[in-house]
């Protein structure tokens, strides 16, 4: 029977250098007022403390959520895919206060089932290439990490059948902090008012099943058969403890700006036009429309489409919208989301009016075993070899979130990237590779990368004018490369 507890009770069902697992994305999903206190316990009794902790999705708005816990002495190691809303937890990571494990976020969802079965690990080609190969560091992103993680503590290079993978290794875990928006007074956990399922079921059969506890956040306790079966996400006996939170708006948000339960995020079809309006209103920056323009011109009827946060997210949907082809693709997020609008940044995950919401582990599945014919993603760093950084930039650990599982499995990659402003993206060679364009190629995928001004292709021979406008602007932006383009344009 799970025990309902007072929220001040959680920090102490915690033990000191446990193994503590955190569902969510953004602010979806996210148990905030538990991690609130054992943040508040930490502050006052130095408790609990020297903790690993593991999420698979960045789990913050930049000062909520997993932001609350990045404390130096309450943590000591972070295994995780993704802190670019969350700077304090970058900063102590970069300032090396505690050990820092950077793995893909796909890996780490699906990785919990792995766990739960009692697999020893998953194997993937997710990461050959990049920094999580042990041959380029096995994701350790600090020095701390680098003197106290094994180098195969948490992934491996294997040969099976003449081919390259990954071994995603499984590990226990003692703790599980999950979320839902309504418990049965029995344990019956139902997501029925939640933007996505996330994780939440098999991060509870994973610590279940490696001897942990499992603490739920709900908004509301009900009586048995008040949640209809098909509606339980987490059945009770794997919840071992539950709490109602004290406050709705402030630490149980459907999503960073939807502090109340809003139907649009998770009620079917938008009509067509009424989705091609919504697209439109949309204030986005022309420079930076005119680069999903160009990006969407690679996309053909009936495509499965993934978009990353950024310009891709901001543009790409309004430039299927303008193209006329919105209705003929398939739009999906990496939470799970299908059609629909995307949302961006803080509410990345979400979407208004979808027409599908599945779990997010199935959605990596999907995304891995190739089912994206095109996904658009955002770039910090490019080199002449086909390597791209969005890892590790300005000296700031922002890893890689589902970066690696999307483009690993893509038919098509198109890189979505302004060609100006103050900082030049090109370098002579990536501080980080996150993406491997040599890797990608032998899988038989393509590459572009698209801005404002011209379309790149990678091939064997490096990258490739395809496409240009005849300006002064184009000159100079192409003049900014450092290295060999070749000319082949259209």
């Amino acid at each position: 029977m799970t025990k309902i507890i007072e929220t001040t009770d959680v920090p102490s069902l915690i033990k000191n250098g446990d193994t503590v697992v955190t569902d969510g994305m953004t602010l979806m999903g996210v148990a905030d007022e538990a991690l609130k206190v054992i943040e508040d316990s930490f502050l006052s009794i130095n408790e609990p403390r020297d903790l690993t902790w593991v999420h698979a999705a960045g789990q913050s708005n930049r000062v909520e959520g997993l932001a609350r816990v990045a404390h130096k002495g309450l943590l000591k190691r972070i295994v995780g895919s993704h802190w670019g809303l969350n700077p304090p937890m970058g900063e102590l990571l970069g300032n090396n206060e505690a050990e820092g494990v950077c793995l893909p976020q796909g890996q780490l969802s699906t990785l919990f089932r792995t766990i739960a079965a009692g697999r020893p690990g998953q194997i993937s080609t997710v990461g050959i290439g990049t920094y999580i190969d042990p041959r380029n560091g096995a994701g350790r992103i600090n020095q701390l990490a680098e003197d106290n993680v094994g180098t195969n503590e948490y992934v491996d290079l294997i040969e099976l059948e003449g081919q390259e993978y990954l071994l995603y290794k499984s590990f226990p875990l003692d703790v599980a902090i999950i979320r839902g928006d309504v418990i049965d007074s029995n344990g019956n956990l139902s997501h029925r008012e939640e933007v996505s399922g996330l994780d939440a079921l098999a991060i509870a059969q994973a610590t279940h099943n490696s001897g942990g506890i499992v603490i739920a956040q709900v908004k509301e306790i009900v009586e048995p058969g008040d949640i209809n079966a098909r509606d339980v996400v987490v059945p009770a006996p794997l919840v071992d403890y539950a709490f109602v939170t004290t406050d709705v708006a402030a630490h149980h948000r459907q999503s960073h700006s939807f502090p109340k339960f809003d139907a649009t995020l998770i009620s079917g079809h938008m009509a067509q036009e009424k989705l091609e309006e919504a697209f439109n209103v949309q204030e986005t920056p022309a420079h930076r429309l005119s680069v999903g323009a160009r990006g969407v011109t690679l996309v053909k009827s009936g495509d499965v489409i993934n978009v990353g946060t950024g310009i891709p997210a901001d543009t790409v949907g309004k430039a299927l919208a303008q193209a006329g082809i919105l209705s003929a693709v398939h739009l999906t997020v990496e939470s799970g989301t299908y059609s629909g609008l995307p949302l961006g940044v803080v509410d990345f995950g979400c979407s208004i009016h979808p027409e599908a919401i599945i779990g997010h582990p199935q959605q990596m599945d999907f995304y891995n075993g190739g089912g994206v014919d095109i996904t658009f993603m955002g770039a910090g760093q490019v080199d002449g070899s086909g390597d791209v950084n969005v890892s590790h930039l300005g000296g700031k650990a922002i890893g890689c979130g589902g970066f690696m599982d999307i483009v690993d499995g893509a038919k098509t990659v198109c890189f979505l990237m302004s060609a100006g402003g103050k900082y030049n993206k090109y370098v002579d060679e990536v501080s980080q590779v996150s993406f491997s364009g040599r890797h990608t190629l032998k899988k038989g995928s393509r590459v572009y990368l698209a801005t404002e001004y011209y379309l790149l292709q990678f091939t064997d021979d490096g990258w490739t004018l395809i496409e240009a406008d005849d300006s002064p602007e184009t000159d100079d932006a192409l003049a900014r490369i450092p290295f060999k383009i070749n000319h082949t344009v259209k």
